[in-house]
């Protein structure tokens, strides 16, 4: 004779079926609505929140390194200050104190006050396209710090080091000499040059020369949170291929 409680496990594992189904369907569509990645920030002071009707409708903190995405509203507040890069075109903007504007697929729309712009440059396509892998090499080091991912091999297995072919040397040696040249034109305080290289550096696992490039990167922005998490990764990195 069976009673009531001998279907327990049948009925709770039901109910768990269809909550991990309706939660995989609801991050499919999320999925689906997210509007493109169109740049990067590079720099980031004061208090500065964003919004977006797309996805984000209540306004949260700007974080540094944060990705930007089509129609995300920033508003910044007064002394602020926040710097991204468009992937698209290279366009840098630099913007200040208090104003609010949305990001495009190019550049961004201000609102309100248009008195208030920001200033502009344009980087050249070799001098940014490792800032687009940035987002993903922060995306690797908290996931392989959380246990969720194997950067290299398979479970129980030490990773060796990459040896990058002669294209991809030379890829290397070109983004060293785009280093050089931003390094001398940016500002005191910007640090994207040294996130261009990293990008290219972490492509080819090159530890060694992304912990070098974290140092004279942490020496500009001491207090960045982002470059910490990444310098304990790729320390980390180094001390297990080197076992």
């Amino acid at each position: 004779m069976k009673y009531w409680w001998n279907y327990m496990p049948t009925v709770f594992g039901g109910i768990w079926f269809v909550f991990i189904l309706i939660l995989f369907l609801e991050i499919s569509i999320q999925a689906q609505i997210l509007p493109p990645d169109v740049g990067l920030v590079t720099r980031l002071s004061g208090e500065v929140t964003y919004w977006n009707e797309t996805y984000q409708k209540s306004p949260k903190k700007v974080e540094p390194l944060m990705k930007i995405r089509k129609g995300d509203h920033f508003k910044l507040s007064p002394g602020a200050t926040l710097q991204l890069i468009y992937f698209q075109n290279g366009r840098q903007e630099d913007w200040r104190g208090s104003v609010t504007f949305m990001a495009g697929m190019d550049q961004s729309q201000m609102k309100g006050n248009k008195q208030i712009q920001p200033e502009v440059s344009f980087l050249p396509p070799e001098a940014y396209q490792g800032i687009r892998r940035v987002p993903v090499v922060v995306r690797r080091a908290r996931l392989s710090r959380s246990g969720g991912m194997m950067i290299r091999g398979e479970t129980g297995t030490s990773p060796t080091p990459i040896v990058p072919t002669k294209e991809e040397r030379e890829e290397i040696e070109m983004a060293k000499e785009n280093y050089q040249k931003m390094r001398k034109q940016a500002k005191a305080d910007d640090i994207t040059p040294e996130l261009n290289l990293l990008g290219v550096l972490a492509d080819y696992e090159q530890f060694e020369e992304m912990e070098k490039v974290i140092k004279e990167a942490l020496k500009i922005q001491p207090d960045h949170p982002i470059l910490k998490e990444l310098e304990s990764w790729v320390k980390g990195q180094k001390a297990t291929i080197e076992k």
